[in-house]
């Protein structure tokens, strides 16, 4: 699969992170190409928000159906683009089918005006939709993370400005073209490919009412700040580093099942992923020892499109080289070095990481500072819950967490101590439609999937009639 563009201008260049192979050339959108597909967004707002809530919810249907016919050919593009194993590419596409399927039969109700008693005759509140939202999706999820904040955008009548990754620039323009397969065939969603200077340029714009951003937290602080400067609502999902509590309690087989799941997942690149591996001192050693024996035959390092493998390639050789340099601070540091997994022999890709093991003795080591963003667990002993929970709260991210224990009640007392915008017990941290998701601290404000995730673009209008 090969999709290239001569052009003079300034290009996007994506890479199969497996083979090394140039997978596409993509040009960078013009200033003047620009502003014409913001104005056809926010032309095309004025027709969609019309839209009765049966009519929105028939096209989000209508657009799970056409995922649904294609789910190999969007699977095996992200495989090649990104570098992830097809099975987990299969996984992210599926997702985002039902979560169409999820809005589509929710967003009326989400969205219905909702009656308040008062003295008046008639008051109560409307959400109505706001315009264009400038939609910035990073690239380990590039299918599913255009869908999870896309959807609940268009269910609420928005029109939608998607820029993709550079690294899976091809992903963005294919989901362009299946919305218009769809039904969204009246510039109701448009890929664009901006370029880091054009950001103010497009917040600036009359039509541009929202962005929504997921990525790294210093990126999203200069977004946030070009928001508010031209007074544009924002929600950003930022960087985390994830806690993930063993106590002395838990079922070890299954928090070492869901660690590996958690910390694995696409080689490490997942904001919620498991990051900072806290065990209680009385299963350390247990913990440990079954960590490493599951890794040893789980680790299957190959072809992404090959369905035996588990784990890719990294996205990118500048990725693989910081978590590559991360790790080696980490030691310096004093981190102890207990497992990695060997290198696959005979591979074309230079962008393998193995899977590892490291143990700190404090936080202070970069790996319970710093977001790591790569196949690395980092392991610390602690002697109590209660310092279990002083250290997974020492961290200036928030995103997500998971506390194992066969305790219920002391579990939940756990959880709600712990400063994140979710946290799981005995499961690994995950999205959900049903559920909303979202950081706090450095991992950013807003909320995406649910209810909460719908209202963060609508104006909620109150009225009142005597």
């Amino acid at each position: 699969m090969s999709h290239q563009l001569k052009s003079s201008v300034r290009k996007i260049a994506s890479r199969n992170p497996y083979t090394g192979e140039l997978f596409s050339e993509i040009p960078y959108i013009s200033d003047a190409k620009l502003e014409h597909k913001i104005q056809l967004s926010g032309e095309a707002f004025k027709k969609y928000k019309t839209l009765s809530f049966k009519e929105r919810s028939h096209k989000l249907h209508c657009l799970a159906h056409h995922i649904e016919k294609d789910v190999k050919f969007y699977s095996e593009l992200i495989a090649q683009e990104l570098g992830k194993p097809i099975g987990q590419c299969e996984g992210e596409v599926k997702k985002s089918i039902e979560h169409c399927k999820f809005y589509g039969k929710n967003l009326e109700r989400f969205l219905k005006t909702d009656r308040v008693a008062t003295e008046a005759r008639n008051s109560g509140v409307m959400y109505q939709p706001l315009g264009s939202i400038y939609l910035m999706v990073p690239f380990n999820f590039p299918f599913w993370l255009t869908f999870k904040s896309g959807v609940p955008m268009l269910a609420a009548g928005n029109t939608v400005l998607m820029r993709g990754s550079d690294s899976t620039p091809t992903v963005g323009d294919e989901i362009e073209k299946l919305f218009k397969k769809a039904g969204f065939d009246n510039n109701e969603f448009l890929s664009i490919h901006s370029k880091h200077d054009q950001l103010d340029k497009i917040l600036a714009n009359k039509h541009v009412q929202g962005v929504s951003f997921t990525g790294s937290t210093n990126t999203g602080r200069n977004i946030a700040k070009s928001a508010g400067k031209n007074l544009k609502k924002a929600v950003m999902e930022l960087g985390g580093s994830d806690p993930f509590i063993v106590s002395f309690d838990a079922d070890l087989d299954l928090a070492v099942d869901q660690a590996i799941k958690s910390r694995l997942a696409n080689c490490g690149q997942v904001c919620i992923s498991a990051k900072r591996f806290i065990i209680h001192s009385q299963v350390y050693e247990q913990f440990k020892e079954k960590l490493i024996e599951k890794l040893e035959s789980y680790v299957v390092m190959g072809d992404p499109l090959d369905p035996k493998t588990t784990v890719g390639p990294m996205a990118r050789h500048d990725l693989k080289e910081q978590i590559h340099e991360q790790v080696e601070k980490a030691k310096q540091q004093g981190a102890n070095l207990l497992y990695q997994h060997p290198m696959p022999e005979n591979s074309p890709s230079q962008n393998f990481y193995p899977p590892a093991v490291l143990e700190v003795e404090n936080i202070d080591n970069i790996l319970f500072q710093e977001e790591t963003f790569g196949p690395v667990f980092a392991l610390i002993k602690v002697d109590s819950d209660s310092q279990a929970i002083e250290i997974a709260n020492s961290s200036e991210y928030g995103l997500g967490g998971a506390i194992f224990s066969k305790d219920a009640k002391k579990a939940e007392k756990m959880a709600l101590q712990i400063e994140t915008g979710s946290i799981f017990i005995n499961e690994m941290a995950k999205t959900d439609s049903r559920l909303p998701s979202g950081g706090i601290k450095s991992s950013g404000f807003g909320r995406e999937c649910s209810s909460f995730g719908i209202k963060e673009f609508v104006n909620v209008k109150s009225f009142s009639y005597k």
